[in-house]
């Protein structure tokens, strides 16, 4: 699609164009880089179309990059040879990905630490229970002691994310929110009212 290079009519190959001056204190000579061949010592004096005598055409392409576990925002992920090609046939450069992770319904992350929260009722606070709670591999089993407060946090030892620069994983905390029911039957309210009165606490209505 385009000629050969050809030597430089102007520097004759060289790459540099030598000028001399004659003035009242002399013969200066200065040597500059030529400006018709860039330094190269040669021309294409019709350019491919396309590189427009680079050589070089961009292209977009899509390739596959493989994320390590653990990232978070603002990770960079480096693809080596990924990059801009190398000048005259040169070693291409490395592609950088910078991370940007999407936030979770669910979890929410501090560095390899992940936060949840799930409702207990009131009978499952005050009696104890198991209870199904999320992580990142599934489902897993919670043990509720009796007497749980509103807001207390159980600790999943590495069920968190693994860590990016080391071994293991970091932790999940779980944190228990008590529901108080907003709605009562007669009976439910008969119970409850039997269960104060036990604890000879006084409900006035």
């Amino acid at each position: 699609p385009g000629t050969r290079p050809s030597i430089c009519n102007v520097c004759g190959g060289r790459g540099k164009v030598r000028r001399t001056q004659q003035t009242i204190f002399g013969q200066f000579t200065n040597i500059t880089t030529c400006e018709n061949c860039g330094g190269e010592g040669k021309v294409i004096t019709s350019p491919c179309p396309n590189c427009r005598g680079s050589g070089i055409v961009k292209k977009t392409h899509k390739i596959s990059a493989k994320i390590p576990p653990g990232v978070d925002t603002g990770t960079r992920v480096r693809l080596n040879g990924e990059g801009e090609v190398g000048i005259k046939g040169g070693r291409p450069g490395d592609l950088y990905i910078y991370v940007y992770v999407q936030p979770d319904k669910t979890f929410k992350r501090e560095e390899e630490d992940i936060y949840c929260e799930i409702d207990l009722t009131f009978t499952q606070s005050a009696l104890g229970t198991r209870v199904e709670v999320p992580t990142l591999d599934g489902k897993a089993e919670l043990k509720i002691p009796p007497g749980t407060q509103s807001g207390t946090s159980f600790r999943l030892r590495g069920k968190g994310i693994p860590r990016l620069q080391g071994y293991g994983r970091g932790d999940e905390y779980v944190k228990a929110n008590v529901k108080t029911p907003s709605h009562l039957n007669p009976r439910e309210k008969e119970i409850l009212l039997e269960f104060a009165r036990l604890r000879g606490e006084k409900i006035k209505q």
